[in-house]
């Protein structure tokens, strides 16, 4: 017979944290404003090694360095390799919340150790694991809070006798806290120190006011060993912090601060922790006469127990210091803002560490049930809001099964905080960046409004290219939400035709030719379709029946053209605009065809409209200069040119494969191997001299 009796708080903890990534799995889609961006990212990341993603590797350039905001991309590419997209975000968000209020158990643990009663602040870990930052979609900084606590949860429970094996797990949490998020590394270095400073800097004096004699600044100095073995491992920890701090200084002269009405307001209303509506901020204010209940309870204790110092006030100090900066630091500081909701996010948390947990019965259970009844609250609103917002994502990203490959999109709305459900979405935006769906489910498909490429702090960054917005690639789709029913659309109506349409979402496709234009073509004497390019200078002798291919020859829908841009800017120039595709024209005597000739560093791909059915497609390689060129060659994503050598000294070499059509098209993406070093004998590009297209089937 089942026994009420044998439930412990661990049973408790077990169904809170179940109920809290329920929503994450009951619901389609998580109401995050960026969230869906790092999904996308982390597809880029995933498939950027492909040649065949062409369009992607055109538009971004991958920032592989060592710094914050790289771990939920790691975690999300790694996840892609296993679950689609929606599931792979789930997956990602069930662990970076559920180890929130794992790893502030373990904190508190660490702290009050054997204290009875020492989870009974623990459940705060619950209401903070749903947080505004989280649905800002800030998911490194997500990732980086449970590091804080199992990296201070660590090093309170080791420091008075760290080993080198605590001390090897203490950097790589402090290395994973650096990766997720610059704010939390410097954070938990700023309050272990505070930690350290207050733990053996106490003892030291308490030990000198004890010896009383000639010998107590010696007693003073033996005291602090302690904290200097403490600085001397934290040094290198130190270190990258202020080589972070040094170099954003001399990137970024200044910050922008709200002001003290917008920090008193955040602050009393524990804003960290409301996002949607203001549905949350009074029973915040609950919250808050709880914890100011528990700080009465606390001094009166103390006072009771005759304790005037203990080493958990450390975390009273951590707390002040830490709302000292929230109420002083910038908003935003260069790129990087959000510095005051992230700092607000720590303070209560640490001020529960200071609280006394080891007290009568009475009061620990009324206070933990508050803390229980407040993060049920808490719950139950933003389980229901998940219900609401939901469904709406679905509408917005109900198109995304109408994207093809080697595509691209952007995406407008005169309102994204504009809700069927709630109104007004007040302080996120979970629809913006939701768009980013559309990116993932087709192959190769461009986001050109994908706002983390603008950031060096990204791994995705977009490539070195004049127009910032990617203005250079059509937009083959364009996603309009919440447009009112008299918009005409005039802008897009002349180019685009509407493919999809329900309440609030118009989803518009770039009109494209019928088919084929086949009037280009010319016909063997089988009467099959056959079609023949002379890759060559703009100005260059074209080989018989062929048509000349220049470096700009840009693709025409039902035509033939560059699928990738010709139109870089050089960083190593003031804005000096190059092209990735060169033409050269040598000697007349290898003939019209092997005279000149299309060459590049940087991937290209040429697409062709036609019929579909089997083709035999013969490309030419062939090159006046004195050394070699590698050529790859991918037709439709068939490899069908595989590290050719292309001899120096026009020596002709002809490559001969078939290739089933399906869709529509061919593209052909020849590219080379990345040659830092280009030497006499190989050079570091490709080259192309032309192609035949024939119909066999």
């Amino acid at each position: 017979m089942f026994n009420w009796k044998n439930l412990s708080w661990k049973h408790l903890f077990v169904v809170l944290l179940v109920l809290h990534l329920l929503p994450l799995w009951i619901f389609a889609y998580f109401p995050s404003q960026d969230g869906a961006s790092h999904v996308y990212n982390g597809l880029v990341l995933k498939e950027y090694a492909k040649h065949e993603n062409y369009k992607m590797r055109d538009a971004w350039q991958l920032n592989i360095t060592i710094f914050p905001n790289w771990l939920s991309h790691i975690m999300l590419m790694a996840l892609l390799y296993v679950f689609p997209p929606v599931i792979a975000e789930k997956v990602f968000l069930s662990i970076a919340i559920g180890m929130i209020p794992i790893s502030f158990f373990y904190f508190l643990n660490a702290v009050h150790k054997e204290q009875e009663g020492k989870f009974v602040y623990a459940w705060l870990g619950f209401p903070f694991a749903y947080n505004y930052l989280l649905y800002m979609g800030f998911y490194n900084f997500t990732l980086s809070i449970s590091f804080f606590f199992f990296s201070f949860g660590l090093w309170w429970k080791h420091k008075d006798a760290m080993q080198i094996k605590h001390l090897v797990v203490l950097y790589i949490l402090l290395l994973l806290t650096y990766l997720s998020h610059i704010a939390s590394y410097g954070l938990i270095v700023l309050g272990v120190s505070i930690a350290a400073g207050w733990t053996w800097g106490i003892k030291a004096l308490a030990a000198a006011w004890q010896e009383r004699r000639a010998e107590w600044f010696r007693e003073f100095i033996a005291h602090l060993k302690p904290l200097l073995h403490f600085v001397l491992y934290m040094v290198p920890m130190y270190f990258v912090l202020m080589d972070y701090y040094l170099q954003s200084l001399k990137q970024h002269q200044e910050g922008n601060h709200r002001g003290m009405a917008w920090i008193w307001e955040y602050f009393w209303g524990v804003k960290s922790i409301v996002y949607f509506t203001d549905w949350h901020v009074p029973v915040n204010h609950f919250l808050l006469a709880v914890l100011g209940i528990a700080i009465l309870t606390s001094i009166g204790y103390r006072i009771y127990r005759k304790t005037w110092v203990k080493q958990t006030d450390a975390f009273l100090l951590i707390a002040i210091v830490f709302t000292y900066m929230f109420i002083r630091a910038p908003w935003s500081y260069g790129p990087g803002g959000w510095i005051n909701d992230r700092i607000h996010l720590y303070i209560l948390l640490m001020l529960a560490a200071w609280l006394i947990p080891d007290m009568h019965k009475l009061p620990r259970y009324g206070i933990a049930a508050c803390l229980i009844v407040f993060s049920l609250l808490h719950f139950g609103r933003t389980a229901y809001d998940h219900g609401r917002i939901s469904p709406e994502i679905a509408e917005l990203v109900s198109g995304t099964h109408l994207i093809e490959p080697h595509t691209s999109f952007r995406h407008r709305s005169p309102d994204w905080h504009k809700s069927d459900a709630l109104g007004t979405v007040k302080y996120v935006t979970p629809f913006v960046h939701s768009v980013a769906f559309y990116g993932v489910y087709a192959d190769d498909v461009v986001h050109l409004l994908n706002y983390e490429a603008n950031y060096n702090y990204f791994p995705v960054n977009r490539n070195n290219y004049e127009s910032v917005d990617l203005n250079y690639i059509k937009d083959d789709y364009i996603v309009a939400w919440f447009y009112p029913e008299s918009e005409k659309f005039a802008d897009l109506t002349p180019n685009y035709n509407i493919i999809h349409e329900t309440k609030n979402l118009k989803l518009f496709k770039r009109k494209r030719a019928p088919g084929p234009v086949l009037d280009l073509w010319d016909q063997t004497e089988a009467g099959n379709l056959i079609i023949r390019f002379d890759m060559q200078p703009n100005n260059g002798e074209t080989a018989p029946n062929h048509h000349p291919i220049g470096p700009k020859t840009m693709y025409e829908t039902g035509k033939f053209g560059w699928d990738t841009e010709w139109n870089h800017k050089d960083s190593r120039a003031d804005a000096r605009r190059i092209s990735p595709r060169q033409a050269y024209q040598g000697p007349k005597g290898p003939g019209t065809l092997g005279r000149d000739a299309v060459w590049g560093i940087e991937d290209a791909a040429f697409k062709l409209d036609l019929p579909d059915g089997t083709y035999r497609i013969t490309n030419t390689f062939q090159s006046a200069e004195s050394a070699t060129h590698e050529v790859n060659l991918l037709a439709n994503r068939k490899p069908i040119v595989k590290k050719l050598a292309v001899p120096p000294s026009n020596k002709k070499v002809e490559v001969i494969d078939t290739v089933e059509v399906t869709n529509g098209y061919l593209i052909q993406v020849i590219f080379t191997s990345k040659l830092r070093i280009r030497t006499s004998e190989k050079h570091n590009h490709w080259i192309w001299n032309g192609f035949t297209v024939e119909q066999i089937f």
